[in-house]
């Protein structure tokens, strides 16, 4: 069995955060993103600025990245912050295999406990199909933000492709708030 660790595990969420997106897992990879949805398939650096009438950032260097985030109050996390999988299948992203496949979780009440300004948490996924564990762990997280009237709704997935649809569903649920598909 290999350990895969993940990627921005040592991470600080800001703690002026306001709007916390949560996705699941960036694997440890010298060829992979410099930051969190950076992914070459991974549209969520076009989307999310173009939610606030800003030009996309998706091929901008991280600095202007970290620099929309501070100005918007956005900050990122992932459930997940190891994976023990069978030697050979360290690639392997199916959500199924890495929901079956983790070794530690991420506390993400805690994290939201630390964030004091926080008012909303959108999760970039909009099934659970396959990834029961996954599920198991946005429930205690729709707990805590239910505990702290903090807003938490589902996002479509910013992977894969974008289209003016995707867009639209970011832009009523984050800047709107008329649409939140709930967990």
């Amino acid at each position: 069995m290999s350990i895969i660790q993940h990627k921005f595990r040592d991470y600080q969420v800001n703690p002026e955060t306001e709007i916390l997106i949560l996705g699941t897992f960036t694997p440890e990879n010298a060829e992979g993103p410099d930051f969190f949805y950076g992914r070459e398939r991974n549209f969520l650096w076009h989307l999310l600025p173009i939610c606030y009438g800003l030009p996309d950032l998706k091929e901008a260097p991280l600095a202007e990245k970290k620099a929309f985030m501070e100005e918007y109050k956005v900050d990122f996390a992932d459930f997940i912050l190891s994976l023990n999988v069978p030697e050979g299948s360290e690639q392997n992203v199916d959500d199924s295999f890495i929901d079956s496949h983790v070794d530690q979780w991420k506390n993400i009440g805690e994290v939201i406990d630390s964030l004091p300004k926080l008012k909303a948490v959108y999760f970039t996924r909009k099934t659970f199909n396959g990834i029961p564990n996954t599920r198991a762990h946005l429930a205690l997280i729709s707990d805590k933000c239910r505990e702290r009237k903090i807003r938490l709704c589902k996002l479509e997935t910013p992977a894969k492709f974008f289209s003016p649809e995707k867009q639209q569903q970011w832009i009523d649920t984050i800047v709107l708030k008329n649409t939140c598909l709930k967990p």
